[in-house]
């Protein structure tokens, strides 16, 4: 709980033991908390760098824990201002991004006024369909049917999406039915799913869709030789056509077989799923959890919930020991 002050377990431990028995050296800490002295001291080293060990005056060599509710009440106000510093630069940066969503918007050709804009660049489709879904506020409905567009969810949509779910946007999807044999397609899906994306597989109908809110959608096709690669649809009644074909797709689609956590759902396999993997090879590198909750595209919030489920299915009482034990399963 109080990691975010500075204090991990050991140094957390290590002050609880020098407030109770201030006689203690580094060797004892070490005794009582269980660990080497090295990390002990490496503990100690930090404590007095947040200033909650003071070198004695009346004994030498020996070391004072202040009072936590000085001590701690200080990291407190520190983290406070830097959480206000922190929103302040939000707010700023906000309203530079208002900035430039403007400038975007009066230079683009066509620019909002057109009911249908076509589009002739396959960089441009991919620009829109981002800004389509990092602008939705209540629903997101999309067909991504066409082989080879696996790489692209992951590496491009997958992050936009998760920020879209955690926003509180409904998803549906309907997915190619080769990503059920693709293992970056299923890590893809169970993914989305673990956020609350709904998915169905279907074939090749040789467009792909997408509608936000139920007013604006962006058509990309597949076929060469058409006159553009892709149509925005700012109308709403032409985005209800869109709509009502994928509601006509999804109805024929086939529901995933793929689970949100993979076979573990069945409670037949208790192996971590390919989010869970990358999660533990990014703590074994000794990646923070801020870090690791970006290159998931998760919360810190959702990086800490995953980390203490797979404390208990390890029977981990720490993060160190979770990555020795799952080393030793064969998880990383």
């Amino acid at each position: 709980m109080l990691e975010f002050l500075g204090l991990d377990d050991v140094t957390l431990a290590a002050y609880r033991q020098w407030l109770r028995h201030p006689e203690m050296d580094v060797d004892g800490v070490a005794t009582a908390v269980g660990q080497a002295t090295g990390t002990v001291r490496r503990s100690r080293d930090r404590l007095v760098e947040l200033s909650l060990l003071l070198p004695s005056t009346e004994h030498p060599g020996h070391l004072v824990a202040v009072h936590p509710e000085a001590g701690l009440e200080h990291l407190l106000q520190a983290q406070h201002e830097s959480l206000i510093r922190r929103h302040e630069r939000l707010v700023r940066a906000r309203a530079q991004v208002s900035t430039f969503v403007s400038e975007y918007l009066d230079n683009r050709p066509g620019g909002d006024g057109a009911e249908v804009e076509h589009i002739d660049s396959a960089d441009q489709a991919r620009v829109e369909l981002l800004a389509l879904l990092g602008r939705a506020e209540k629903e997101v409905l999309t067909l991504h049917t066409r082989d080879g567009l696996v790489p692209a969810l992951t590496t491009e949509v997958l992050p936009v999406e998760l920020r879209a779910l955690r926003r509180g946007v409904t998803m549906r999807s309907v997915l190619p039915r080769a990503v059920s044999a693709d293992e970056t397609g299923v890590g893809y899906v169970r993914t989305v799913a673990s956020h609350g994306l709904e998915a169905r597989l279907t074939d090749d109908p040789r467009i792909d869709a997408t509608t936000v809110d139920g007013r604006i959608g962006l058509v990309q096709f597949a076929a060469p030789g058409t006159e553009s690669l892709a149509l925005i649809v700012r109308s709403p009644a032409l985005a209800n056509l869109v709509t009502q074909l994928f509601e006509q797709i999804w109805e024929t689609a086939e529901p995933l077989a793929v689970e949100a956590d993979g076979e573990r759902e069945n409670g037949s396999d208790d192996s971590p799923s390919d989010s869970e993997r990358l999660l533990l090879r990014l703590l074994s590198l000794g990646v923070k959890d801020e870090a690791a909750a970006r290159h998931l595209g998760v919360s810190v919030r959702t990086v800490r919930r995953m980390v203490a489920d797979l404390m208990l299915r390890l029977d981990a009482r720490s993060r160190f020991q979770a990555g020795t034990v799952a080393a030793r399963r064969g998880w990383l």
